[in-house]
């Protein structure tokens, strides 16, 4: 299915990701190193003693990686996923399980780390979601800038139910087609979304629970929309409607959609609301319980952003006065990459701050605000509501998931010299 077209952007947006200085690395020694000794705290924000070292740990996959994403299992613990060199040393999904305390799963592909080539010369896992029964759907782009689906299952192997050998790999038109989320049906059937035509349209694209297109889902399992330019985020409500945010030349743009694909008329008349908010460039969505959707990501490079829309598409005047708030962190580039909404409705924002040019002395860090109801920070957490955290070498963040009992796991990239890799770190809170 296609959603027509309105006005065309007047520019368009780079991908936000390529704004921050990349931290990715060119080799590293394999190995696994916990990170950072800290001295056991219990202020809520603070990191957790209990997980890694200090609450912080860095997982080194040979020859080098970073993490995009993380989910937490129905068992507990931590999956993280993202890039690795791979043996075929030209990049392959990442993914790496960990226990409750942060030390890797040997029950998980012996080791607790697994690369899968998906077309060779450039596969990057950028989302995950985990199924009840516990098998592990990664989403991501293959070197052929196609949608790349891979389903695992819980001790690491490939899901050989699940597409071919457990790869599903989806060209939806014939420009670059990347994934950048993933989410899991209560029906079991996955929802993918990210951008098509070379970043000129929304693409939602559904599989059915063996990887195969659902055909009742929009024009034979997907949906384009010409109005956007990359959709970065999902969620999925309790009714079953899909909401999804991204950008376009403008800013911000928001869809929803009906079960069936098509757009959702209660939301901004025809399923899509986009430019009221131009300076915010969502990287993630996130719904709270009365429906309200809040998205963040980039501000104006300087300043982190993030705001919150009623259930009909308008900005909430009950969030930060109208519906929009910025947020800095002192001097450097910075985002927002990931939501997290808790049981009480405090919003956590997870993302990072780098040097703006080369040669600032900015060191790379992780970053994380806690948001009240209001769109207020809330001063409970880390003193005034922000706080940040720092990896040797430096780090960057680029998701959140919150374990069972409320705390908030972060995954990224950390290290320093030649020794990149997935990062983590737990909070109390």
């Amino acid at each position: 299915m296609r959603i027509a077209d309105g006005s065309e952007a007047e520019h368009v947006m780079s991908d936000v990701r390529s704004r921050r200085r990349s931290f990715f690395l060119v080799a590293a020694i394999g190995a696994i190193a916990l990170i950072g000794a800290a001295p056991a705290l219990a202020g809520d924000g603070d990191l957790d003693p209990a997980f890694g070292t200090g609450g912080r740990v860095t997982t080194l996959f040979p020859n080098g990686s970073y993490a995009t994403a993380l989910a937490i299992p129905p068992d507990g613990g931590v999956v993280a996923v993202g890039a690795a060199a791979g043996p075929s040393m030209t990049g392959e999904f990442a993914v790496a399980r960990y226990g409750t305390d942060g030390v890797l799963d040997p029950g998980f592909d012996e080791d607790g780390m697994v690369t899968t080539a998906i077309a060779g010369g450039g596969d990057e896992a950028r989302s995950v979601a985990v199924q009840p029964n516990g098998r592990i759907v990664v989403a991501g782009t293959d070197s052929r800038r196609r949608f790349a689906i891979v389903r695992y299952l819980p001790d690491g192997e490939l899901d050989q139910s699940f597409g071919d050998g457990g790869i599903v790999r989806t060209d939806l038109t014939t420009g670059e087609d990347i994934a950048y989320d993933v989410a899991v049906q209560a029906d079991g059937k996955i929802v993918a979304v990210g951008s098509a035509a070379t970043g000129t349209q929304f693409a939602i694209v559904r599989y059915r629970r063996g990887g195969g297109l659902d055909e009742t889902f929009g024009e034979a399992g997907s949906v384009l929309v010409a109005r956007g330019d990359r959709a970065r985020s999902v969620a999925l409500a309790s009714d079953g409607r899909i909401v999804v945010a991204g950008y376009n030349g403008w800013g911000l743009l928001v869809v929803r959609l009906l079960q069936d694909g098509r757009p959702d008329a209660s939301f901004g008349g025809d399923g899509i609301v986009d430019r009221i908010v131009t300076q915010i460039l969502p990287l993630a969505v996130a719904l709270q319980p009365n429906d309200k959707i809040v998205v963040a990501g980039d501000y104006d490079i300087f300043r982190t952003g993030i705001a919150r829309l009623t259930a009909d598409g308008r900005l909430d005047a009950t969030f930060a006065g109208d519906g929009v708030r910025s947020v800095r962190f002192g001097a450097g580039e910075q985002n927002f990459t990931g939501l997290a909404v808790q049981d009480d409705g405090r919003i956590l924002a997870v993302g990072h701050v780098g040097p703006h040019e080369f040669g600032d002395p900015i060191e790379p860090r992780i970053i994380l605000a806690r948001f009240l109801r209001t769109g207020a920070l809330d001063a409970t957490w880390g003193g005034d509501g922000k706080l940040s955290t720092t990896f040797p070498g430096g780090a960057s963040a680029s998701g959140i998931a919150l374990q069972q009992d409320g705390k908030p796991v972060v995954a990224g990239e950390a290290g320093e010299g030649d020794t990149w890799g997935f990062a983590l770190a737990r909070y109390l809170g």
